[in-house]
C-alpha cells in the first residue's frame, strides 16, 4: 500500500480517516478507538498465544486508545506487547475485496485476525496492509491481536534477536505501539494500489503513475477515469479502458493542467487527482505543482531564487507525546513558524503524522522529508540487518509522502560519524532517486563524512554540497560572527573583506565556491519552567516522561541557584528561565545577521522550532507551543525580508578611540527607498548621536552605511537604534544593538606592585604597557604582594604558589582551563549547543564598572567562560547554571529527557590555609588591550587581590 490518506484530529484527540467525495466502490471503517492490551515483559505471548480470541480474553488486560503511544499508559515500557480488539463488519461487505490498514506501529507488529496469521511488518513510522476479506465473519464480530515488538533503547534484553538500538530510527518524540490509525477498506475486485504524481513545471502537465492491482485470476479490460481538479473545478480528466493482468499493473498518463497555478508557501495552490475504477475502487491524492532545484549556486523555487529559511523540528507534544494534543495545537506551531518568517520546517529523524503534513501542505510550508534513521557517534548499533532496515525506511517514507506539495527535499542522513553508516550514502541516495525522480536529495545532513553531496531532480551524478551544523554558543563573540561572515570563502575573499581567516568550530566539511546552507544553528534556553510545570500538574500525565523531566529542571536549578549561592540573583526560577531565552535571543540573531550577510550562503535553519525531550530549551516554542517571549521576536525580527544588520565595532568601545556603526541592508523584496533614522540613547533615554539619511535599499545584500562615533565624553551603557520607513511613513526594517563605553578614568591601573607566572609573556606584555611594577614570582615573593598566574606553571612552581597561599598570600589564576588546579577540584565545559548555560555574574568589586547582577549578556561576548570549575569549596562570585546536555547518567540521548541541573564556578575565591586563590575560567587574557571589558576585569582582580576584602 502507498496512498496518501487525508487524515483529520477528531475532536475527541484522535486521528480518524476520512475522504471527500469517496464513490460506493470504496467503504471504510475506522478501527480507531478503545482496544484492549496486555503487557509482555517476559516474552511469554508468543508462545502462550495471547494473540488468539479465547486466550487473550483471559488475561488481565487494560484500555488502550488507537491511536496512541503506549508509553501513556505504561511508564518508559521497551519491549512486547498483545494488542486485542474485537469488531463487526457488514453483510454488505461480503464478496468485496477487503484490506486491513496500519498507517504506523512501532516497531515490529504480527498480526492475526480470527486466529489467524496474517502477516509481520516491520518499520515504525510507515503505513503496512493485508488482504483479510477470506478470514472475515459476516455474521457475527471477528478478533484482531496483534503482537508488537516497540523500540529497545534503555534496557538490557533481545527480543526476537532484535536488542538495544539494532532499531535505525531515532528514539526522541517517543512512539511505542499503534501510535496511527487503523481502519477497513472494502472495494471491488481492481484496487488502487499506488498513485504518484510528478509535476512538470515547464509544459504544465501532471505525469501519473498508476499501480493498481487486479486480485482476480484472470485478465480483463477494466475501465479507469483520471480527473484533476482545484477548488472544485475539474480542469483536466482523462478516460481509458485498459487490460490488466492478475497481480500488480502499472499505467502511466500525462495530463495537461492548462494556466496551472504554482505552490509556494505564500499561495499553496493544491490540485487534487481522483482515480475511479469503475464499479472496484477510487482514490484521491492532492499535490502541487512545485519544484525546488538549484542553479546558479542558489535554491530555486518554480523557477525563482529562493533563500531557504528553516526551523528544525523534533514533533513532540506534551501530552500525546508523538502525536499533536489536537488540531490547533499543531496549527499553531506551524502559524507561528510562518508568521516567525521561516519558509521551511525540517523533521528530525522521524517522519511527522499524515495530519500534520496535510496541514503544511494547505498552510504553505515547504518540509524536509526525513526518514526515522540516526546515524551519530554510537547508535544504531550496526549488525547484519542495518543496511535493509535503512532501506526499508526510507522507502516506506517515500512511499508515503511523495506526493506531498509540502515535501520539496528528501534528507537520509545526519551526521555520519562512523564509516560502517557512511559507505551507505550513494547506494541509499539512488534508492531514494529511483523512487522519487523529482526532488532533491540530501545524502548527509552536516558532511561529517567526508562531506555533503545532493542530487538535483533528475539527476544519478550528486553536486558537492556545504551543509554547515554550527554551534558557537551566546553571547555570540565578534570572532564566532566573522566565522558565518567567510564560510564557503577563499581566502582571498576575506582578506578583500578585511577580515583575518577565522577558524570554523564545525565538524562539517566545508570547501570555498561550493553552494552553502547552515542546516543548524541555534543555542538553548529553558521555557518558563514555572509556568510549564502548572500546565502538566493541571492537565499532564505523571507517566510521560516530559512531565516528569520539567518538574526535575526546575526543582534541580532551583536546588543548583541555591546550592551556589546565585539565588542572590535569582531567587525567582521565572526570572532565570526569561533572562535566558534573551540571551539565546541574541545569539540566534547575530549567528542569523551573519548567514545573511553572507553572499556565499543560500539559507540556514535554526534548532529549533520547539523544544523536544533531551534538547528541551533549543525552541523558540515551549512544548505546549508558547513562544518565548524575547527569544521568538528576536529570530522573527532576523528573518524579516527586509532587514538591516547593525554592527558597532568595536561591541565594547574605548572612550577616546570611538566606534564605527555599520548598516548593511538585506533585501529579499524589490528595491525600496526610505528614510534612515539612526539614533544612539543613554540609559536615561537621553539621545547621545542621531542622523537621517535618505536611502535605497536595494535587493540583495548591500552596505547602507557606515558612520563614525566619537565617544570621547560618553561613559556607560548605551543603545544604538536604527529605522527605515518608507515615503508614507510605514516601517520597513528595524534594529537594535548595545555599545559599551569605558573611558582612561575607569581602566586607571592600580598603584601596586604584582609578581607574575606567565609562560606565555603575554600577561606580562600588557601589563608592562601599562606601566604596572611587575615582578617575578618566587619563593622569595613577599605574601603581601599579589600573584597573577597565567598560562601552565611548572610543578614545582604550583607546590610554591600553595605554600605562598599558606602564608597568608592571594593568588589570581587567570583561565584555569589551561593550568592544573591549585585545589581540589575538576572542570566541565559550558560553551552550551541546544542546552544554554546561565553565566550569573553577582554584584562585586570584580565587576565595579560592569553590567551585573544577571546574566553575562553580549558585553561579554568575548571574555564568557566555556569551561567552569566545579567541587570546589566556595560560592562562585560568576557561576555557570546549566544542565546535562548530553544525558551520561541516562546513557544516549533519548526520550529520557536531560541530565538535572548543575552549577559550576567561573570565577570564585578558594581560601588556603591563611591565604585565598582567586580561580578564573573567563576569557581575559587573549582579549587584553582589544577588549576593555577584560581589561577592566583584570584591574578589577588586581585591586581586589592587592585587599582584604
Amino acid at each position: 500500500m502507498n496512498t496518501i490518506k487525508r487524515i483529520l484530529f477528531s475532536f475527541a484527540l484522535l486521528f480518524t480517516f476520512t475522504l471527500s467525495g469517496v464513490a460506493q466502490e470504496r467503504r471504510l471503517q475506522s478501527l480507531d478507538g478503545p482496544w484492549q492490551i496486555v503487557f509482555d515483559s517476559g516474552n511469554e505471548g508468543r508462545a502462550a498465544k495471547w494473540h488468539t480470541r479465547d486466550v487473550f480474553q483471559g488475561l488481565e488486560r487494560r484500555a488502550i486508545q488507537v491511536p496512541s503511544c503506549w508509553e501513556e499508559i505504561e511508564k518508559d515500557y521497551e519491549g512486547l506487547a498483545t494488542y486485542g480488539k474485537t469488531f463487526e463488519v457488514s453483510k454488505d461487505w461480503k464478496g468485496k475485496t477487503i484490506r486491513l490498514q496500519f498507517d504506523a506501529v512501532n516497531y515490529i507488529a504480527e498480526v492475526w485476525l480470527n486466529d489467524h496469521c496474517i502477516g509481520r511488518h516491520e518499520g515504525g513510522y510507515g503505513p503496512f496492509e493485508f488482504r483479510v476479506d477470506d478470514l472475515l465473519n459476516f455474521e457475527g464480530d471477528n478478533f484482531l491481536g496483534l503482537r508488537v515488538l516497540g523500540p529497545i533503547v534503555h534496557t538490557d534484553q533481545v527480543i526476537d534477536g532484535v536488542g538495544p538500538n539494532d532499531m535505525p530510527h531515532w528514539r526522541g518524540a517517543i512512539a511505542g505501539g499503534i501510535w496511527q490509525s487503523a481502519r477497513l477498506v472494502a472495494t471491488g475486485q481492481v484496487v488502487v494500489d499506488d498513485v504518484f504524481v510528478i509535476p512538470q513545471l515547464e509544459d504544465d502537465t501532471a505525469h501519473v503513475q498508476l499501480r493498481l492491482d487486479n486480485t482476480n485470476t484472470k485478465s480483463g479490460m477494466q475501465d479507469v477515469a483520471l480527473s484533476i481538479s482545484h477548488e472544485g473545478e475539474v480542469v483536466a480528466k482523462h478516460d481509458e479502458t485498459i487490460n490488466l493482468k492478475p497481480g500488480k499493473n502499472l499505467a502511466q498518463w500525462v495530463l495537461k493542467i492548462p494556466d496551472a497555478k504554482r505552490w509556494s508557501p505564500g499561495e499553496p495552490n493544491l490540485y487534487t487527482l481522483a482515480v475511479k475504477i469503475a464499479g472496484s475502487d477510487e482514490e484521491q491524492v492532492r499535490f502541487g505543482m512545485r519544484e525546488l532545484t538549484i542553479r546558479n549556486n542558489r535554491f530555486e523555487l518554480n523557477g525563482k531564487p529562493t533563500y531557504i529559511k528553516a526551523a528544525f523540528f523534533e514533533g513532540l507534544y506534551p501530552h500525546k507525546l508523538a502525536l499533536p494534543d489536537n488540531l490547533e495545537m499543531a496549527k499553531r506551531e506551524i502559524r507561528l513558524a510562518k508568521e516567525a518568517g521561516f519558509n521551511m520546517i525540517r523533521p528530525w529523524r522521524k517522519p511527522p503524522p499524515p495530519a500534520w503534513l496535510d496541514l503544511c501542505d494547505e498552510m504553505g510550508v515547504m518540509v524536509v522529508g526525513g526518514f526515522p534513521i540516526e546515524c551519530m557517534k554510537r547508535w544504531p548499533t550496526v549488525t547484519p540487518h542495518l543496511r535493509e532496515r535503512i532501506e526499508n525506511e526510507v522507502r516506506s517514507g517515500m512511499m508515503r509522502d511523495r506526493n506531498r506539495a509540502c515535501i520539496v527535499q528528501w534528507e537520509i542522513f545526519n551526521e555520519i560519524y562512523r564509516e560502517d553508516l557512511g559507505r551507505f550514502k550513494h547506494d541509499v541516495s539512488l534508492l531514494a532517486r529511483e523512487l522519487d525522480p523529482s526532488r532533491l536529495i540530501l545524502d548527509e545532513s552536516g558532511g561529517f563524512a567526508g562531506g555533503s553531496n545532493i542530487y538535483l531532480p533528475y539527476q544519478l551524478q550528486p553536486v558537492v554540497f556545504n551543509d554547515v551544523h554550527i554551534y558557537p554558543g551566546a553571547p555570540l563573540s565578534r570572532q564566532d560572527y566573522e566565522g558565518f561572515l567567510t564560510l564557503a570563502k577563499t581566502e582571498d575573499q576575506i582578506r578583500e573583506l578585511g577580515l583575518d581567516v577565522p577558524a570554523v568550530d564545525s565538524r562539517s566539511v566545508i570547501k570555498p565556491g561550493r553552494l552553502t546552507y547552515v542546516s543548524e544553528i541555534g543555542y538553548g534556553s529553558l521555557p518558563d519552567l514555572v509556568d510549564n510545570n502548572k500546565r502538566f500538574e493541571r492537565d499532564g500525565n505523571p507517566l510521560a516522561p516530559a512531565y516528569r523531566y520539567h518538574r526535575e529542571l526546575a526543582d534541580t536549578y532551583r536546588t543548583a541557584l541555591q546550592e551556589s549561592g546565585l539565588d542572590a540573583v535569582y531567587p525567582d526560577l521565572r526570572d532565570f528561565c526569561l533572562d535566558q531565552q534573551t540571551i539565546h535571543g541574541e545569539g540566534n540573531k547575530r549567528m542569523i545577521e551573519g548567514i545573511r550577510s553572507n553572499s556565499s550562503t543560500c539559507g540556514y535553519a535554526v534548532h529549533a522550532l520547539t523544544d523536544g525531550d533531551w534538547v528541551v530549551g533549543a525552541g523558540l516554542l515551549d512544548l505546549f507551543r508558547n513562544s518565548k517571549p524575547e527569544l521568538y521576536e528576536a529570530t522573527k525580527e532576523a528573518n524579516a525580508e527586509q532587514y538591516i544588520v547593525v554592527n558597532v565595532l568595536p561591541r565594547n568601545a574605548y572612550a577616546e578611540q570611538g566606534a564605527t556603526l555599520q548598516l548593511n541592508g538585506i533585501n529579499e523584496l524589490s528595491a525600496t527607498e526610505g528614510q534612515l533614522r539612526v539614533e544612539v540613547l543613554a540609559t536615561d533615554d537621553a539621545i547621545v548621536f542621531e542622523k537621517e539619511q535618505d536611502v535605497v535599499l536595494k535587493q540583495g545584500i548591500e552596505p547602507l552605511v557606515e558612520l563614525r562615533l566619537d565617544t570621547q565624553d560618553w561613559s556607560g551603557s548605551y543603545s544604538v537604534k536604527v529605522r527605515l520607513v518608507d515615503r508614507s511613513g510605514k516601517m520597513i526594517a528595524r534594529n537594535s544593538v548595545g555599545l559599551e563605553v569605558f573611558t582612561k578614568k575607569q581602566l586607571l591601573v592600580p598603584s601596586v606592585k604584582i609578581a607574575l607566572v606567565d609562560s606565555a609573556g603575554a600577561l606580562r606584555f600588557f601589563l608592562g604597557q601599562k606601566g604596572v611594577d611587575c615582578s617575578e614570582f618566587s619563593n622569595e615573593t613577599e605574601v603581601s604582594t599579589p600573584v597573577l598566574v597565567a598560562g601552565a606553571a611548572p610543578a614545582k612552581t604550583q607546590t610554591e604558589l600553595k605554600a605562598f597561599a599558606e602564608k597568608g598570600g592571594s593568588v589570581v589564576v587567570l583561565e584555569c582551563g589551561d593550568n592544573r588546579l591549585p585545589v581540589r577540584g575538576g572542570k566541565r565545559p559550558v560553551k552550551g549547543l541546544w542546552v544554554g548555560v546561565g553565566h550569573v555574574v553577582k554584584e562585586h568589586p570584580i565587576f565595579a564598572g560592569l553590567p551585573s547582577n544577571g546574566l553575562m549578556g553580549q558585553a561579554y561576548e568575548n571574555v564568557w567562560a566555556r569551561t567552569t570549575l566545579v567541587g570546589l569549596d566556595t560560592k562562585p562570585i560568576v557561576g555557570s547554571v546549566t544542565h546535562g546536555h548530553w544525558p551520561a547518567k541516562r546513557g544516549l540521548p533519548s526520550y529520557l529527557g536531560p541530565d538535572p541541573a548543575w552549577w559550576g564556578t567561573d570565577l570564585g575565591v578558594v581560601k588556603q590555609g591563611e591565604g585565598r586563590f582567586v580561580l578564573s575560567t573567563l576569557r581575559l587574557v587573549d582579549h587584553l588591550g582589544q577588549d576593555p571589558v577584560a581589561d577592566l576585569i583584570l584591574l578589577n582582580l588586581i585591586r581586589f587581590a592587592s585587599s582584604n576584602e
